[in-house]
This record gives structure tokens, C-alpha cells and sequence, in this order.
């Protein structure tokens, strides 16, 4: 079985800058124990299980002009800021390459915020993004064909439920 790992990152008290938590979250008890994460900010720490990855998924928020909006795109290992407060996700990857001769396929998977104050809460769009972008990941991970158990809640310690209904399957 190959090893998928997903890291969300943000900050959990600056509003919809903690996207990520939610999602990864949201993906508990859908994807294998130990193999999603949300931290704070990205480490060099990471390089190390990320090289022994056959894939990684980062989840971040972004600024853009539609609040709730999700973007994938695919990542390459690129140097940048060896500032452990400025390490990029591409930063990231780089290390795994340097330090352990290895980098696995990687993807960025955002959702746009509206409000990074200081707050617990996501915005109504951000929030209603969440189950659209536990989606995106499943589908990158080759787990489309995957649904959730009927009946079963999508629910997150930060923000209360995201997703509840008589049949909440992801489809794709």
C-alpha cells in the first residue's frame, strides 16, 4: 500500500487561515490513521516523512477574490527561505530532496478566505467549502470511487458540523 500523507497548515485562531485544520479534520477516519496532519506552519522537520511519501497534499488558506473558492495545482521542489517562520511548501519539498535524495509527487489544494481576523470561526463560504475540498484531496488520492458511510457526520472540533444528512456520501 503506498503512502499518501496530507498536511493542512494554518493558524486555527485567524479566522478562515484555519481552513486546513477543518479539512484535515473532516478527513479523520476517512484516510488511514497518521496520514493527514494540520500544524501551525510548515518545518523542516517534515522533509524527512515527506521523502518517504509516495505522495503528499498540502491544504492552505489563500487570498483571492472569491471567498470559498478551491484550487489544486501540482508543486515542484523549489529553494526558497531557510527561515523556519517563511518555509513554503515547495520549500519544504526541496529538503526532502537535499536531505533525503527524495521527493514524491506533491499538490496544493486551497481555499480562498474572506477573513484572516482574529477568530475561531470560518466565514459561511469557507466553511461550505470544507466537504468540497475533502473531495478534491480524496479524488487526488485515488479514493474517488470511495464514499462515506450513509448517515455518518463530517465534524470538526473548531467549528462544529460541516456536513450531516441522511446520506453525506462524497461523490466526485
Amino acid at each position: 500500500m503506498s503512502k499518501k500523507l496530507v498536511i493542512g497548515y494554518g493558524n486555527p485562531l485567524c479566522g478562515d487561515d484555519g481552513v486546513a485544520w477543518h479539512v484535515v479534520e473532516a478527513l479523520q477516519g476517512v484516510l488511514p490513521v497518521d496520514s493527514a496532519a494540520a500544524v501551525h506552519q510548515l518545518t523542516p522537520e517534515w522533509a524527512e516523512t515527506i521523502s518517504m511519501a509516495d505522495l503528499v497534499i498540502f491544504i492552505d488558506a489563500a487570498v483571492g477574490p472569491i471567498s470559498g473558492e478551491i484550487q489544486s495545482f501540482l508543486l515542484s521542489p523549489s529553494p526558497g527561505s531557510r527561515n523556519s517562520h517563511e518555509i513554503s511548501a515547495e520549500g519544504v519539498l526541496a529538503m526532502a530532496v537535499d536531505l533525503f535524495g527524495r521527493c514524491p509527487p506533491a499538490h496544493m489544494v486551497t481555499i480562498a478566505g474572506g477573513s484572516f481576523d482574529l477568530s475561531e470561526r470560518l466565514t459561511p463560504p469557507v466553511a461550505a467549502a470544507v466537504p468540497g475540498a475533502v473531495a478534491v484531496i480524496l479524488g487526488l488520492i485515488g479514493t474517488e470511487n470511495e464514499t462515506l458511510a450513509p448517515s455518518h457526520s463530517i465534524e470538526s472540533r473548531f467549528g462544529g458540523e460541516l456536513l450531516r444528512g441522511e446520506d453525506t456520501r462524497l461523490t466526485l
